[in-house]
């Protein structure tokens, strides 16, 4: 009996091996998979804000290089590379950019708190411009928040990609400003602001006025 009970149990041991080997080959392979994702969107996004304030933006590039004498072409590479992928699974990366604009509300009250840039200890901050940030980014996420629960349309992947280039607009603008950080706030921000968070209250708006027609015509 002793001497068949160790061949059992080295084969249920190597069976058992056998078997946790796909499952750790399916996780790395997830692993490497979820990684491959956050790259491509971090590419994806650098080349649409990357596009955005570039065509919008030509006269402070260099023109001294091929893509600084070719700015607008590779602006519109860029938008036109970058925006099909952004547009098709924005079901999917919605709640990413919810959890982001959650992050720079965090970022704009500690720069409240400290006065100067989280990343630039150097660069002050005013603390009007502050408070502007945390309500526009506190307003951006709970839109946001509010849209990523039901499946968009069309005219929501507009609206979302309209406020993405609004955005892209803004921190252009801003950065060309001298001293941004700390320079008096004038209309054309507050303009900017409002045409980005226009766009996504369009948007959120036009979700229950359909969820709304729905309802109604179930009824009916």
């Amino acid at each position: 009996m002793l001497v068949w009970r160790e061949p059992r149990l080295s084969v249920a041991l190597s069976h058992s091996d056998y078997m946790e080997k796909p499952k750790t080959m399916s996780q790395v392979k997830s692993g490497l998979r979820l990684v491959g994702l956050i790259l491509t969107g971090f590419v994806v996004t650098g080349m649409f804000f990357g596009g955005v304030m570039r065509l919008c933006f030509l006269g402070v590039v260099d023109r001294s290089s091929w893509s600084g004498r070719h700015v607008a072409l590779v602006a519109l590479v860029f938008l036109m590379v970058s925006i099909p992928i952004m547009f098709v699974p924005m079901n999917r990366w919605l709640k990413v950019m919810a959890g982001f604009l959650g992050l720079a509300v965090l970022n704009a009250l500690i720069s409240l708190g400290t006065g100067h840039v989280l990343a630039n200890p150097t660069m002050p901050i005013s603390r009007p411009y502050a408070l502007s940030l945390i309500l526009f980014f506190a307003a951006a996420a709970v839109l946001t928040g509010l849209m990523k629960s039901r499946k968009l349309n069309v005219v929501d992947r507009i609206l979302v990609m309209a406020f993405l280039f609004s955005l892209g607009i803004l921190i252009s603008y801003q950065g060309q400003r001298e001293l941004t950080k700390s320079a008096p706030l004038n209309s054309t921000y507050f303009i900017l602001m409002g045409i980005a968070l226009g766009c996504l209250l369009i948007a959120w708006g036009y979700g229950r006025l359909q969820r709304r027609w729905r309802h109604i015509f179930v009824r009916a």
